[in-house]
């Protein structure tokens, strides 16, 4: 079965949706499976608790190519469309996902990292595999060749030496993608959802979107160097949650400071400053930890608010979470900032 492609002005016929919106989200796996590591496991019968939920509940599934081509060219998409991503090139991905998928006629990406196919891994696809995915329409996305922690210098290496290193590995994965597939799209997920400042900046130079792990939904407005995905594993695969997060909205954020996302602190300061949008900005709400943080706004009539917070996160990675209800709904607009920890032995 090939998975259906359609124009913008096709989806919302064939949807049946009257309601154009400029937001979507995307969602991301890597397992699915019950013998694979929980934190970033869903078990297949859960999965499909989140197919069926998509397919009865008037969501728009759509391709993450086509998706991120009317965000960018801000042409509306219908209102509740989600794309489905998976990192990594798992085999579950083939054995499983696949042919769950094609039931649904749900299109989806898989970014891979190339070498462990290269190298016949267990427990990865086999390039035949991911060349009769890639045949029946599924989309094949970089996600680097090793899997690095891009944001990390080798011993000894400048910030010069480390773009060039990263730049010469990416532009080899999106070759030998395009060699087995002949798929050549201009986007990418970075590694464990890390990137910094010169990360983006070569992303851009490149002339790709790039895709993260924290979570929020998309927007015209959105970083597209960094756009957010809602991850599903570990403690994060209840229906409940799922049902939430894929009716969220994307925040416009006219201002993030800082923008890196390395940070030395356990427990750094931020400033957002909000656009206006159909929620007020007294029921903005913003938590680290699941905890609420220290909220002064700073100008609340503009949107401009600090937080802080009291707690530590000795983890390399953590986020805070902003949400805000739409009016007269049980939708919510959701943004997180995400933060990794800054050691010396990985900086430049």
């Amino acid at each position: 079965m090939k998975f259906p492609s359609f124009t913008i002005a096709a989806l919302l016929l064939w949807s049946g949706c009257t309601q154009a919106a400029e937001h979507a989200t995307i969602v991301l796996y890597h397992h699915i499976s019950e013998s694979t590591p929980p934190s970033t496991s869903v078990p297949p019968a859960r999965f499909r608790e989140h197919m069926n939920h998509l397919r009865d509940n008037g969501f728009n599934v759509m391709a993450l190519p086509a998706l991120l081509s009317a965000l960018q060219s801000r042409q509306p998409v219908p209102d509740k469309t989600v794309a489905i991503t998976f990192d990594d090139g798992y085999i579950s991905i083939y054995d499983t996902a696949f042919p769950m998928l094609q039931e649904y006629g749900f299109p989806f990406t898989v970014f891979i990292n190339t070498q462990p196919h290269d190298d016949n891994q267990p427990g990865f696809m086999s390039w035949a595999q991911i060349r009769e995915m890639s045949d029946a329409g599924v989309t094949i996305a970089n996600h680097t060749e090793n899997h690095p922690h891009m944001v990390d210098a080798l011993p000894g290496e400048d910030q010069a030496g480390r773009t060039a290193r990263l730049r010469e590995e990416f532009l080899r994965a999106q070759a030998r993608i395009k060699a087995e597939t002949g798929q050549d799209h201009r986007f990418m997920a970075y590694p464990y959802g890390e990137y910094d400042l010169s990360n983006k900046a070569m992303i851009r130079e490149l002339g790709f979107i790039a895709l993260g792990q924290q979570s929020g939904a998309v927007g015209f407005d959105s970083d597209f160097l960094a756009l957010p995905r809602f991850p599903f594993g570990g403690s994060f695969i209840e229906l409940s949650d799922f049902a939430q997060k894929v009716q969220t909205l994307a925040f416009h954020l006219l201002q993030v400071d800082p923008e890196d996302t390395i940070t030395d602190n356990t427990s750094p300061d931020v400033t957002l400053q909000f656009a206006p949008g159909d929620f007020n900005f007294r029921q903005v709400g913003c938590y680290a930890g699941g905890q609420p943080m220290q909220m002064e706004w700073l100008d609340q009539k503009n949107g401009l608010v600090k937080l802080s917070t009291e707690q530590t996160f000795n983890l390399r990675r953590f986020r805070y979470l902003c949400t805000a209800p739409l009016r007269d709904s049980n939708r919510f607009y959701w943004y997180s900032k995400d933060w990794t920890r800054s050691t010396p032995a990985n900086r430049d």
